[in-house]
């Protein structure tokens, strides 16, 4: 099969990135086929490489290669077999990491996170659940796989025709399915994949989460909000925090998140499960007050047109946390959207920070963990964005 674009269609493509559209393609030739693999040209009848094609979706067309080359399982091993040579060059002593991002490792809808010889697989893509299998055998034939599970509840899935699944693909015995624990920076952290978020725990954060250790002392009072299954609280426990207060809404996320500080015998984290802004008004009331703030909520918006009422909720959320912070404190504040730009946060602080009577200074701007590339010809993969705060 055979993709024609239309007349200077291909720049963005030519330039990295690596999604056209539907409405760029001029015509098809040959068997149109879902999730096939088909050639792609300019509208002049230039080759441009290979990639998947589903007539159904939006993104008509997802970018492999530039090349001539066969698209198969020696393809796809060869693909994430580098994207886990790149993550060893920076920290070759991790065994708990992301091993394929997806677009950003040049495997579109390809999302694969390695906890320590446990894997957790997500498909966005049509083309790519073409593959699934190899992608199995990969995992197990050449990274030694004990127990491989696929997370595919994800709505990205339903936009390209297929349906949502979850469940153990392989397990080399029983012992390897449902929770088991890997370290993590010194923690330990219960991890049940098919209960958990996303692909069973937020690894993007990991990096992250380590910065509150160097802010944090025996009597700092420290909030996480949002903690999820408490990342941020059991590093600032590592470090010797013995007043911390995690709050989640998730029953699932608190359960965890207890069981991981009684895993590591932290014995000084109040966790609570409650809405975070049911929380907030009761903080108010309380007229409590912290050394440390982490805000680390969910997207809150999956799409251009819901900004302006994304921008409201993170404003509300900064707004009040500057109010309960001590002079001299820390605000660690995250955005998991892409829609969400940098300037856009950023003029959201200033506009709390103006409403709270505070001034404010950033000390630290932060993006994904290493294992989470960012294409910059690509927006759609730079989702998080983070500001380390200090409150005067």
């Amino acid at each position: 099969m055979k993709i024609y674009l239309k007349k200077n269609e291909e720049r963005r493509l030519k330039i990295g990135h690596q999604w056209i559209f539907s409405n760029e393609i001029e015509k098809i030739d040959g068997e149109i086929i879902d999730g096939c693999v088909a050639e792609i040209y300019s509208n002049n009848a230039r080759f441009l490489g290979r990639g998947f094609y589903n007539k159904h979706s939006l993104i008509a067309y997802r970018h492999l290669t530039d090349a001539d080359e066969d698209i198969d399982i020696n393809f796809l091993r060869k693909r994430i077999k580098t994207a886990e040579q790149h993550r060893l060059k920076v920290h070759p002593e991790r065994k708990t990491f992301r091993l394929c991002n997806s677009e950003s490792d040049f495997l579109p809808g390809l999302i694969i996170d390695k906890f320590e010889n446990i894997y957790s697989i997500q498909i966005f893509s049509k083309g790519m659940e073409n593959f699934k299998e190899d992608v199995v055998s990969i995992l197990k034939d050449d990274f030694k796989a004990a127990a491989i599970y696929e997370k595919n509840d994800n709505e990205l899935r339903v936009l390209e025709g297929l349906e949502k699944q979850e469940g153990v693909l392989f397990a080399e015995s029983a012992s390897n399915v449902d929770d088991f624990t890997v370290e993590i920076d010194g923690i330990k952290y219960s991890i049940n994949i098919l209960k958990g978020q996303k692909t069973g725990f937020y690894l993007d954060q990991a990096f992250n989460r380590l910065k509150i250790r160097q802010f944090v002392t025996e009597n700092s009072e420290v909030l996480d909000l949002f903690c999820s299954d408490g990342g941020f609280a059991l590093n600032a426990a590592y470090a010797g925090c013995k007043k911390i207060t995690a709050v989640d809404s998730s029953k699932h996320a608190i359960g965890q998140a207890v069981r991981n500080a009684n895993l590591n015998g932290f014995d000084g984290i109040n966790f609570i499960c409650e809405d975070v802004n049911k929380y907030f008004d009761i903080v108010f009331q309380s007229k409590s007050k912290y050394n440390l703030i982490v805000l680390d909520p969910p997207s809150f918006t999956k799409s251009k047109k819901n900004v302006p009422s994304a921008l409201k909720g993170y404003f509300e959320l900064n707004y009040k946390a500057m109010r309960l912070l001590h002079k001299n404190s820390i605000l660690m504040t995250y955005s998991c959207s892409h829609h969400i730009s940098e300037s856009h946060f950023e003029d959201i602080l200033v506009k709390s920070a103006a409403e709270a009577g505070r001034r404010i200074q950033i000390i630290d701007f932060v993006n994904c963990s290493y294992d989470h590339p960012v294409l910059p010809q690509m927006s759609e993969t730079k989702y998080l964005k983070g500001y380390v705060i200090f409150i005067k």
